[in-house]
């Protein structure tokens, strides 16, 4: 198992943030790969009393050299100002992202990424630095995203 985790300072507060990094329609506007998402079905487990939402999901991800395709489970879940994720079909891969703070002007974001299963990033430097810039370049693009919201 590899794990990759990154924090960082956003210049607007966690209500902003989490509204775009909760709508799964502009993760393009951020992430710094081609992701695409489409809910095909709620997932029974959702409970929006509690803030709650499970979509089953049809993801489309290039992410260079390989394309994925696949069927995963994203939780949004706004009680908690977080969103989780992970394979449908396999459990090799999850994560969260996780929208912190109480000031109006000022948040931060933590971003954890959990590879488990034989995939080059459990085996080589390369991709996992490569990992790392990946969740470096979104979180700066999220933070110059929500600044420009803020004003």
């Amino acid at each position: 198992m590899t794990e990759f985790e990154t924090e960082r300072t956003m210049p607007a507060g966690a209500d902003a943030v989490f509204a775009v990094v909760s709508d799964l329609e502009r993760l393009t506007e951020w992430l710094p790969h081609e992701v695409r998402v489409r809910p095909t079905d709620d997932d029974p487990g959702s409970d929006p009393a509690r803030g709650a939402k499970n979509h089953v999901t049809e993801v489309h991800a290039r992410v260079e050299p390989r394309h994925t395709d696949a069927y995963g489970l994203v939780r949004v879940r706004s009680d908690q100002m977080r969103v989780e994720w992970g394979g449908g079909d396999s459990t090799d891969y999850a994560g969260y992202l996780q929208v912190m703070g109480d000031d109006p002007d000022r948040s931060s974001v933590l971003l954890h990424l959990s590879f488990l299963g034989d995939q080059p990033e459990t085996h080589t430097d390369r991709a996992a630095d490569d990992v790392r810039r990946g969740l470096d370049t979104g979180l700066d693009n999220l933070a110059r995203m929500v600044a420009g919201r803020a004003r």
